[in-house]
């Protein structure tokens, strides 16, 4: 510290004549490109970090040096300029940016040029995912950034989003990339203690958003130090404009549906099911009699052909409403905005509703001294059904349910008869969505205040203190009467007309409660040093100091024991006869950390940059609780070179290069810990007792990440096309995993930093504005990723559904070989050895091996717009390949008769039925052919996809039709998300976006989406 406060003084000293020298005044003018005002644009004397902002007119007025001799006025979403001063007044056109060079980006801890940029930085605008049908800005990330992959596992309302950035770093710590929302790190993940997902980014309106920046290399992310190994996303929220005040109305209504559907995955029809279940008994060798008993017990004696997936799967509303006010002065400027976002889920039981604020103000308190305060607010309520391998799944028992068994009575009534669902803990999953419950609430305040203090034109001090506050209700009711909550007496007959119930056990009840609670202090000191008068060799240095706690409590509770009531209003733990267990739990961390980053430009043509960072974290062993993080980066601006100035059709051209070493730190809390637990195995002569619960590591540390990157940006057409090429090799090294220990130690592992693994690839997006007349205009991007995923070393494979061993990406899958069906007999077959030439058709004999990855090599999006006059048509196209697909549950709804009392799909009836038939469905037996439904390639389905993600038509009202109802713009559209799905492989059973790990686990389908809309301005 006392280094610091030396360096701060020499800054002081070295500066300080500067605070004398002579003034002048000048005023101007700064509009866009259709003449229009650009309110709050940013004017500086160029190398000096004072300036004024326009007002409400696009008018400045300034104290400029009398050594200054030019401006540099810029803006978000504009392009900077340097203005030469030759008399007391200027005036300036920006023009809309586009990603070319002279774009103003949000970077960590401030804004810069992307001239001036080593790192490999990507800008997404708040226009571009604003007023999507999404419940949460992590959904619309999809198909935005080259080598950002943003997948959804769940196609539940408020479900999170499995986001990676250039791969997969880690095995057992986070792959997820950090948040930063208005300079405050956020906790993003899943604070739900039942199996309801809670997204934190859901409370989020993404409307309130303005720009959102992707760190993805050691030059731009490294200054986070041990949390930005898998990448930074910086979300910058709306601010104030000085002027009139703008009010803004949006809405939206629609409706959902499933967004993928393959037919020979559909439930088989009743008929369906009897033929193939009487062909399965016969082949097993059963007598006609035993054939005969076993249909009628599966319903072969009723007309009943009962559509459960139909029954479940819905059409789902939805709509949102969005209110915001903007203005101010010179001054003082303010943002306000509140909104309500309603969705149903596709199956029954789902929805989410979201109820929002947010309020940033900005103060210019005097000449050197600015102030700011921002706070967001939302409150989410969702429901949530059993997901996975739940019977109260509706989903799964839309695909195990009989269709011979209706979910009614004759009557209309629901059917509750046990004899009517004769598997074991099968229920009528249409009166279990209706009686029992699943709920979540989520409250959540995230809000920062800051001061920033110009000591010296050349010199600015910022203080900022932000947290983020989250209370979570989650609620779980199994109700008394029937399902997975009943208990019946002893004795009593099942589910019917006389059913018994024990009145102390049956219903069940969970609620648990957590608060989170995280705040962030951070102060930076920035000095700027130019080199000569014009300010084009200049040094920009940045000191920060920050400090984050993070502290979570939960509470739970459970009972049994509920009145036998059909209103189900006694629904919590606390009307329980019977309370069974109660529990009370606090976990913390923090992090302390100096950072240094200093930009060295040279005629905005030769930028050099360097960062440092020195993390201490509470998650860490005594012995290593402290970490350095550092990069460094180059730029070289080649189009400024006077040799390029024949090669006109090359506007801009820039090389960058950077290297570095960040961390992860994303573990428990507590892993490093020596710790003991009270369990009733370890009571002694009726005492309580304690035993070791974890071994513990006093060595444990930081995972380290080493990327490598090398780029290039290349504009052409005069600025109207851009080309970005990056390549990168990103080695992850000491990485957490578990290692074997003596059984002497009473523990089976002790987790180490041990192991490496690599990514490299490169990315490719180009963007721009092709064509572009008085009345049309063709905007496009398209953008492809590669990766390549190889682990280095590791102490010992990892075997289970994916091979972690060195040499093979780290979701390879490691399974047994699939070789077809033996048209003789009806043989499953799978290949005897790796190189595949013998075949077996005993599943054990044959060799597990790795064969393919989850992880797909290329991915990407194409996007267009097309702009005539007031109409308006975008498209934007989302497409991965080269990864696998886990059926994880095809054994059941497959499985050539294993599991035969469950449905089936319409896959089975291209099953073998005769010597002589070629198919890749073996012989139906009921019960099973020769572990079929066992894990094979079989199981495996290719995940290569194309999916119409987002379809826009609009048209923006006349002025002309708007001026007499003083409402300055109107803008209507119809909007389509994932209307189409195109895939590669026709036995791919569900939804293509199945999560990282490419598994498909029968939950809420993921939606497609159809809405109309409307933006007001006035």
């Amino acid at each position: 510290m006392r280094k610091i406060l030396l360096f701060m003084l020499l800054c002081l000293s070295f500066a300080a004549t500067q605070v004398f020298a002579q003034t002048r005044t000048v005023t101007g003018k700064v509009t866009d490109e259709a003449g229009n005002p650009v309110v709050g644009a940013s004017v500086q004397p160029k190398g000096s970090k004072g300036g004024t902002t326009t007002d409400a007119a696009g008018n400045f007025s300034l104290q400029l040096p009398a050594n200054s001799r030019s401006l540099t006025i810029s803006s978000v979403n504009y392009t900077a300029q340097d203005v030469a001063v030759t008399s007391g007044e200027v005036s300036v056109q920006l023009k809309a940016s586009s990603g070319n060079l002279s774009e103003v980006v949000v970077v960590a801890y401030g804004t810069q040029k992307r001239a001036g940029l080593t790192g490999s930085v990507a800008t997404i605008k708040g226009s571009d995912i604003e007023n999507q049908p999404f419940t949460s800005v992590d959904k619309a990330l999809q198909g935005q950034v080259a080598g950002l992959q943003s997948v959804a596992a769940s196609g539940a309302p408020g479900s999170n989003q499995q986001i990676r950035i250039r791969g997969i770093s880690s095995i057992n710590a986070s792959n997820a990339p950090l948040f930063v929302i208005d300079g405050v790190p956020a906790n993003t993940n899943d604070l739900s203690r039942l199996t309801t997902s809670a997204n934190i980014l859901s409370t989020l309106n993404p409307n309130d958003i303005e720009t959102i920046t992707v760190l993805k290399d050691a030059a731009s992310a490294s200054i986070y130090g041990s949390r930005a190994a898998n990448g930074v996303i910086l979300v910058t929220t709306k601010k104030g404009r000085a002027g009139q005040t703008k009010f803004r109305f949006d809405t939206e209504v629609g409706q959902s549906s499933r967004a993928y559907n393959n037919d020979k995955y559909r439930p088989l029809t009743g008929d369906e099911y009897l033929a193939i279940t009487r062909e399965g008994l016969v082949n097993a060798g059963n007598p006609q009699a035993t054939v005969d008993a076993q249909i009628a017990s599966l319903g072969g004696n009723t007309n009943a052909n009962f559509n459960w997936l139909d029954a479940v799967t819905r059409t789902g509303k939805q709509q949102q409403y969005n209110l915001s006010a903007s203005g101010g002065n010179n001054n003082t400027t303010f943002y306000v905005s509140g909104g309500y976002f309603s969705q149903d889920g596709t199956t029954i039981a789902t929805g989410l509703k979201r109820y929002n604020g947010a309020v940033r103000v900005t103060n210019k308190a005097s000449e050197r001294l600015n102030l700011g305060a921002n706070i967001n607010a939302g409150l989410v309520q969702q429901s949530t059904p059993s997901s996975g391998g739940a019977f109260a799944n509706p989903v799964l028992s839309a695909y195990f349910l009989l269709p011979t068994r209706s979910a009614y009575l004759p009557d209309g009534k629901l059917n509750y008869l046990t004899a009517e669902f004769p598997n074991t803990s099968s229920f009528n999953t249409i009166a279990l969505a209706g009686m029992d419950k699943r709920n979540l609430r989520e409250l959540s305040l995230r809000g920062s205040a800051y001061a920033e203090y110009n000591i010296l034109d050349n010199l600015k001090f910022k203080t900022q203190i932000g947290g983020d506050l989250s209370n979570l209700e989650e609620d779980q009711y199994n109700n008394p009467l029937y399902g997975d909550g009943a208990v019946l007496a002893a004795g009593s007959p099942a589910f019917g007309p006389n059913v018994v119930y024990n009145a102390t056990t049956t219903g069940r009840a969970y609620a648990y409660y957590t608060r989170y609670f995280n705040w962030v202090w951070t102060n930076t000191l920035n000095y700027r040093h130019d080199f000569t008068t014009s300010g084009d060799i200049s040094l920009n240095v940045l000191l920060g100091y920050e400090a984050q706690k993070n502290k979570q409590y939960t509470i739970s509770a459970q009972g049994r024991g509920f009145v036998l009531s059909p209103t189900l209003y006694l629904q919590y733990p606390v009307s329980a006869s019977t309370p069974t267990t109660s529990q009370a739990s606090v976990s913390d961390y923090s992090f302390l950390s100096e950072f240094v980053s200093a930009d060295f430009n040279f005629k905005d043509r030769y930028i050099l940059s360097g960062s440092f960072r020195r993390d201490g974290s509470s998650r860490f062993g005594s012995n290593d609780k402290y970490g350095n993080f550092w990069a460094i980066g180059g730029s070289w601006n080649i189009d400024k070179e006077a040799f390029m100035a024949s090669f006109e059709k090359i506007s801009q051209l820039k090389l960058r290069a950077s290297y570095g070493v960040n961390g992860n730190a994303g573990i428990g809390n507590y892993d490093f810990f020596p710790s003991y637990g009270v369990t009733t195995g370890s009571s002694y002569n009726s005492a309580p007792g304690s035993a070791p619960s974890n071994v513990g590591n006093l060595d444990l540390t930081w995972e380290l990440n080493k990327p490598l990157n090398i780029g290039v940006d290349l504009g052409l057409l005069k600025g109207r096309l851009g080309v970005t090429i990056d390549w990168y090799r990103r080695v992850s090294d000491r990485l957490l995993l578990d290692v074997p220990l003596s059984s002497t130690t009473g523990f089976t592992s002790q987790r180490r930093n041990v192991g490496s693994m690599e990514n490299k690839g490169f990315e490719f997006t180009v963007s721009g504005t092709p064509v572009q007349t008085r009345d049309f205009t063709w905007t496009t991007n398209f953008n492809i990723a590669y990766n390549k995923n190889k682990v280095l070393s590791i102490p010992a494979p990892i075997i289970g559904t994916f091979i972690i061993k060195e040499g093979l990406d780290v979701q390879t899958f490691y399974t047994r070989v699939y070789a077809g069906v033996d048209p003789a007999n009806g043989d499953p077959l799978w290949y005897l050895d790796s190189a595949q030439t013998k075949t077996t058709n005993t599943y054990s004999s044959a060799v597990r091996t790795g064969y393919g990855s989850a992880s797909p090599k290329f991915f990407g999006a194409f996007t267009n717009t097309f702009n005539y006059k007031g109409f308006s048509v975008e498209a934007q196209f989302n497409y991965q390949t080269g990864n696998y697909i886990q059926d994880a549950w095809g054994s059941f709804v497959i499985g050539a008769g294993a599991n035969a009392t469950f449905n089936k799909v319409a896959r089975v009836l291209d099953r073998w039925k005769n010597p002589g038939d070629v198919t890749d469905m073996p012989k139906y037996i009921y019960g099973g052919n020769k572990s079929f439904q066992s894990f094979s390639s079989f199981y495996l389905n290719k995940g290569d996809f194309i999916r119409l993600r987002n379809l826009q038509v609009g048209y923006t009202l006349p002025k002309s039709l708007l001026a007499s109802a003083h409402i300055t713009n109107a803008f209507l559209y119809v909007r389509g998300t994932n209307l189409f799905t195109w895939v590669k492989d026709k036995n791919l059973g569900f939804d293509p976006e199945q999560g990282v790990s490419s598994q498909t686990n029968l939950d809420v389908f993921i939606p497609k989406t159809l809405t109309i809309g409307i933006n007001l301005g006035f």
